[in-house]
């Protein structure tokens, strides 16, 4: 069967329409710590969908989680939920997902951590994020 160019870039574009890729958020500027949390919570549950080329009707399925929960998580609808109630949903897509429990060890490991005094923070986040300039230069 063969198509001209007309019809294959528009087959192309109606291909593109129809996949629905789930979006991360890229303006964080205004939010709280705990809406920061939350919104890196919900990303694990974009990530996961978007790697593994899944529906929400599939998670769902996997998971137990009901589809509406996830559409909100995955659409970043961070005032219905508590961290806690993420954290809860988030390890049962751990049991499917290596690097999601992963990603739940090293909170863990990262909440046991001691606490440290105000400007030990401050020069801790500036050598962390100089570090990430630093890496993320070519």
């Amino acid at each position: 069967m063969k198509y001209s160019n007309k019809e294959i870039i528009k087959r192309v574009e109606d291909a593109k329409r129809h996949k629905k890729q789930l979006t991360h958020l890229t303006d964080k500027s205004n939010l709280s710590t705990e809406d920061k949390m939350k919104l890196g919570l919900c990303k694990r549950f974009v990530k996961y969908v978007n790697s593994k080329g899944l529906k929400l009707k599939d998670l769902a399925n996997s998971t137990g989680i009901p589809i509406q929960r996830l559409s909100e998580i995955t659409n970043y609808k961070i005032n219905k939920y508590t961290v806690d109630e993420l954290l809860r949903k988030l390890s049962l897509l751990a049991e499917l997902d290596a690097p999601t429990r992963e990603y739940l060890n090293f909170l863990e490991e990262v909440a046991d951590l001691p606490t440290l005094k105000v400007a030990e923070t401050k020069r801790l986040s500036k050598d962390i994020r100089e570090a990430a300039i630093h890496y993320s230069t070519p």
